[in-house]
């Protein structure tokens, strides 16, 4: 997996609310920020080694 951006590799689970944990797992969506660029993605399928519902639980949470 790669930064649509930067290119950068470092990919790591984006911070997350609440509200968002569930979302993205029902709409199978991985949410990860570079760290380099801080660019916010969304990534399924090929690469992504989390199913949406593992990152979601596994991600950083945001303070509300």
């Amino acid at each position: 997996m790669f930064c649509f951006r930067c290119g950068s590799n470092n990919l790591g689970l984006a911070p997350l609310s609440r509200y968002h944990r569930k979302l993205y797992a029902e709409i199978g969506w991985v949410m990860r920020m570079c760290g380099e660029c801080g660019l916010y993605q969304n990534h399924v399928g090929i690469g992504e080694p989390l199913t949406p519902a593992e990152a979601a639980e596994q991600a950083p949470i945001v303070k509300e």
